[in-house]
């Protein structure tokens, strides 16, 4: 085509055209094979994780059922999940949020449908 520049070839790095120093990062002695990294995961951050999954049931079980005992649980569990762990404070803040639409929903679904409150 015209007007497109050839493209610069190069040798491929184990050929004997290379150069010495072209030899690529990725195939250093410490990289050969698979290579494990320890990252050490804290019981906090576990527990975390497990208190928000609990707010995330809590709060489905407020949309039906008693949702002005149950979405301020949700809410506080939620609460502790957070300050307790930096990794789980995504997860966290969303179950309060998601705490905090189960206590406006649910209370809305309880007063239209004149179920108990708590």
């Amino acid at each position: 085509m015209a007007g497109l520049a050839p493209a610069a070839t190069s040798a491929p790095p184990g050929s004997p055209s290379a150069s010495p120093g072209s030899e690529p990062a990725a195939r250093t002695p410490r990289s050969r094979g698979a290579s494990v990294s320890v990252v050490e995961h804290p019981a906090a951050d576990s527990v975390a994780g497990f208190l928000a999954a609990f707010s995330f049931a809590l709060s489905g079980i407020a949309l039906v059922r008693q949702p002005g005992l149950l979405a301020p649980v949700a809410i506080l569990v939620a609460l502790v999940a957070l300050r307790m762990s930096v990794p789980r404070r995504r997860l966290a803040g969303i179950a309060v949020l998601v705490g905090g639409l189960a206590f406006f929903v649910g209370m809305s679904v309880a007063v239209v449908t004149d179920t108990p409150l708590y």
